[in-house]
């Protein structure tokens, strides 16, 4: 296949005007023969979501002078509140009360409790509002209108991170990049990230103590280069660790000493560093770390162990003092999932079928706060296959205890070091008291075994996430399931690719806010930040590979396609949903059964609780009419007409 002639002639560029209202139009057209094609079953399964999401989805904890900063959503908002050891929840946001669409994104507290910034936008968009409130009065001190990212905290005002997407950077990069902004009162000035290319990405936090600013300067998703220096000095802000090509972050900065999360061996290591000294405290595993903190009986550790989280706590000296296991697979929630003030963290847990339950760390011992459990009896087993080059490759089933996995949802990601676990999602429950078995395959590209996990799935090796995916889904199949996949976002890219290279073993796909237009998605939205991922369109090598396998570019007329259910949304400014347009157009014209569902007032992170709940019942119902189930209550099942 060449990058030449009549195949890249787009028919459907049209659809990437979504300021067009000749475009929108169209998309809720489409949108409306969909829902209206699975209302016979999302009506009930809407229904049954209702009472599962009524039951709160912890989002983060952030432990303060003051209690925990705990942020959650439930069927009718997304709240923040302040838990107290004493187990009393005292309010603090309701994204109820700062509009209908709006959704909260994300809250960052000072230490000591009195402030807290709060990240929303209209529709769940990555551009929104942080409004920076005092705890202690309820009264709002400032705002920022945006892509704002961390917030670094000083006595009088604040750091924070600001990313150019549509325009160049203060000092002419052109976009997207970061730069750090200092922010007192009315005044405002760039003071960090000046000639850091484009497709760098800073998070940005403090030591303990808050005495050094501490930033990680992501290039791509392979490489970060930690800076320090002191909190109120941002002219001094320097690299404290070569550049290596690695990703190197930041962890802590106790008694002159940088500790860094240091991944140049691909499992993860911590490192001290003292001026030209370089010391490892903590050596590469058998598993991959995701995350250290100091607390004063050594350095907290989070793994994931067969994609399950571990915390394990070691000594200054390297030695493993203690490893604490949890009882059920699940994982550790949250963007930072350990937080501590040093003497002790506080960490968020949960499970397929688990809603979540808060735990103070200390001492090397769990004490819970706070628990949500649901009823019934379910399992979460391991599984493995062998992908086609020989790579093992694990994967989670859960179900109900007494049922075998014929009918099957198969999750897949794969790309972005981003490790798919055991996590609560009240979308599947109603699937999985009907019979259903909810599955998700570990993919190379993610961090689940490391480093070179991820880059096993990069550019050129992207191949391989592909066949591993399909590895788990041939052996599926092999015992006697019908399986659905599943996949968002690059997941979605992930869908796309393997359906048109094996359709036949899927009974229905269910793509989401996907990436499917590979000729092109850099220049759509935000998409040139990807590159390093995926591999570059303008570059004819890279362009070679993204051919032979964009999803867009290998529909094939006349191939017998699975039933195809995609969804995006209008207020996506992350992935442009053109992707879906583009290829839900395609797909339909070389004759495939495909839907698509286009909301309105969504974003790339999702929507308000009532409008997800809405979108995961249909979503539900095309997985029950691919799997040829009935939904409980439906009137098929009670046999109404």
């Amino acid at each position: 296949m060449t990058s030449e002639g009549p195949l890249l002639k787009d028919e459907y560029a049209w659809l990437e005007d979504t300021e067009n209202p000749r475009v929108v139009k169209w998309a809720l057209e489409q949108d409306s023969m969909c829902r209206s094609s699975v209302k016979e079953y999302s009506a009930s399964l809407f229904r049954r979501l209702v009472p599962f999401y009524k039951r709160p989805i912890v989002r983060s904890v952030q432990l303060t002078k003051r209690g925990i900063i705990l942020f959650f959503s439930d069927h009718k908002s997304y709240k923040v509140q302040l838990l107290h050891d004493d187990g009393e929840r005292e309010p603090v946001a309701d994204s109820a009360k700062l509009g209908k669409e709006t959704v909260i994104q994300a809250v960052q507290a000072r230490e000591d409790g009195r402030e807290l910034a709060l990240h929303y936008s209209q529709g769940g968009s990555d551009e929104g509002t942080v409004k920076i409130l005092d705890l202690e009065t309820s009264k709002e001190v400032d705002s920022l209108q945006g892509f704002i990212g961390d917030i670094l905290w000083l006595k009088n005002g604040y750091y924070y991170v600001r990313t150019s997407r549509n325009e160049k950077t203060p000092d002419g990069v052109e976009p997207p990049a970061d730069r750090v902004f200092r922010r007192t009162g009315e005044e405002e000035e760039m003071c960090f990230g000046k000639g850091l290319p484009t497709n760098t990405f800073i998070e940005m936090t403090s030591s303990r103590g808050n005495s050094q600013a501490l930033l990680n300067a992501y290039h791509g998703f392979t490489t970060c280069r930690p800076y320090a220096g002191p909190v109120g000095q941002p002219g001094s802000w320097a690299p404290v660790y070569p550049e290596t090509g690695s990703v190197v972050s930041n962890i802590d900065y106790i008694d002159g000493k940088h500790l860094l999360l240091s991944f140049e061996k691909s499992s993860g290591e911590v490192l001290s560093i003292s001026g030209k000294t370089t010391r490892r405290i903590v050596p590469e595993s058998e598993w991959p770390l995701q995350e250290a903190a100091v607390v004063d009986d050594g350095i907290l550790c989070h793994y994931l162990v067969d994609a399950c989280s571990e915390l394990h706590v070691y000594g200054e000296d390297g030695r493993l003092k203690k490893r604490i296991t949890f009882d059920v697979p699940g994982s550790l929630i949250g963007r930072r999932v350990i937080s501590t003030l040093g003497r002790e963290a506080a960490v968020a847990f949960s499970s397929s079928t688990l809603p979540f339950r808060i735990y103070k760390v200390k001492g090397g011992r769990l004490k819970m706060l706070l628990e949500e459990e649901l009823p019934g009896r379910y399992s979460v087993k391991h599984g493995y296959a062998t992908s086609a080059d020989g790579t093992r490759v694990h994967y989670f089933l859960t179900g109900r205890e007494d049922v075998s996995p014929k009918k099957v949802l198969l999750f897949g990601y794969g790309g972005f070091r981003i490790s798919p676990t055991p996590s609560f999602n009240p979308m599947y429950l109603p699937f999985l008291e009907d019979g259903g078995v909810f599955a998700v395959a570990n993919l190379r590209g993610g961090l689940e075994r490391g480093e070179d996990w991820h880059k096993a799935g990069m550019r050129d090796n992207k191949f391989r996430v592909f066949e591993d995916y399909l590895a788990v889904l041939a052996k599926l199949k092999s015992e006697g399931a019908e399986v659905v996949g599943y996949g968002r976002s690059n997941g979605g890219l992930l869908m796309g690719a393997t359906m048109n290279s094996r359709p036949e073993l899927f009974a229905g796909v269910l793509i989401g806010y996907p990436v499917l237009d590979m000729m092109s998605y850099h220049k759509l939205l935000i998409g040139r930040a990807w590159v390093p991922e995926y591999g570059d369109p303008e570059d004819p090598k890279d362009r070679e590979f993204l051919l032979k396998y964009s999803p867009y570019h290998c529909i094939m007329a006349g191939k017998s396609y699975p039933p195809v259910f995609i969804y995006s949304g209008l207020k996506d400014d992350r992935v442009h949903p053109a992707h879906a347009f583009k290829f839900y157009a395609k797909l339909k014209d070389a004759g495939a059964d495909v839907a698509l569902r286009v909301e309105a007032e969504s974003g790339h992170i999702g929507t308000t609780p009532e409008a997800r709940i809405r979108e995961e019942a249909d979503k539900l119902a095309c997985v029950y009419k691919a799997l040829k189930m009935t939904p409980q209550g439906s009137p098929v099942s009670s046999g109404m007409n």
